[in-house]
């Protein structure tokens, strides 16, 4: 019995990794944005470590992307648009990796008063990933980049014609029917 049969259909490991620095960034502001609302400090120190974190796996995200890009012909649909996104991601990542430095070491920034300024750069931060996560989404779901085994069987199946489907409804979940 295989236990994740989805990762052995992964094409690259970039889809597994790239959420968590995305899921990661994201409460390090909500957990920055609790802080500056309660003065909580288990909430600033927790945000810190999100903040580690986060910057550690948006390295890895970045180091996946580029060994999942090397699979790529320079034709490929959306090539241009690999581009736009390893660009937005690398400024991205390189500003989070600074911001959480940073952080590490300049204890004022850590746990003193310039603390407060450290929102408007998560927020920034967050805007920019954003903005280079839709760019990658757009790769997915526009291009179909890494679902090519979804490609092939779209198209056996309009190829197969009716014949070869199987009825089956989808009303007790709101769905349709075929």
């Amino acid at each position: 019995m295989d236990l994740l049969p989805g990762l052995s259909s992964l094409q690259n490991l970039h889809p597994l990794i790239v959420h968590f620095p995305i899921a990661l960034v994201v409460l390090t502001l909500l957990f920055e944005g609790l802080w500056v609302v309660t003065k909580r400090d288990n909430f600033r120190e927790f945000a810190t470590w999100l903040l580690y974190l986060g910057a550690v796996a948006a390295v890895a995200g970045v180091v996946t992307g580029l060994w999942a890009s090397d699979s790529l012909g320079h034709d490929a649909p959306g090539h241009e648009f690999v581009h736009e996104h390893r660009d937005a991601m690398y400024w991205t990542t390189g500003i989070l990796v600074v911001i959480a430095a940073a952080v590490a070491f300049l204890k004022d920034l850590r746990e003193g008063a310039a603390r407060k300024f450290l929102i408007v750069a998560l927020l920034i931060v967050n805007g920019m990933l954003m903005y280079g996560a839709d760019k990658g989404g757009r790769l997915v779901y526009e291009f179909g980049m890494g679902v090519k085994a979804m490609q092939e069987q779209a198209a056996t199946h309009e190829e197969a014609g009716s014949e070869e489907t199987t009825e089956h409804s989808h009303e007790d979940s709101g769905g349709h029917q075929h």
